[in-house]
């Protein structure tokens, strides 16, 4: 099956669209796209790469408001911690 997804309709995503959500997908997507073709992937591969890393970032769409995950800065050297806002 064909990707809906290509390298035109993405970059115009990318950069006429507004939503952050969906320029952040557009991002992923890109960077996905382009490291493939660096590894010298096929298109389809590159496609199909792309359109995951496109899923996961869209993944945040779909969770409800306040559901997300909020990060506190610990020390240096300590990492992050998860906490519920």
């Amino acid at each position: 099956m064909q990707s809906p997804l290509d390298l035109p309709t993405v970059q115009a995503l990318g950069e006429y669209c507004s939503h952050p959500s969906v320029r952040a997908s557009a991002n992923a997507w890109r960077a996905a796209y382009s490291l493939a073709h660096e590894l010298a992937f096929t298109e389809a591969v590159a496609v199909r790469q792309a359109d995951t890393a496109w899923n996961r970032a869209a993944e945040l769409w779909h969770q409800p408001l306040g559901s997300e995950l909020v990060y506190e800065l610990t020390e240096l050297g300590h990492g992050a911690v998860h906490v519920k806002p």
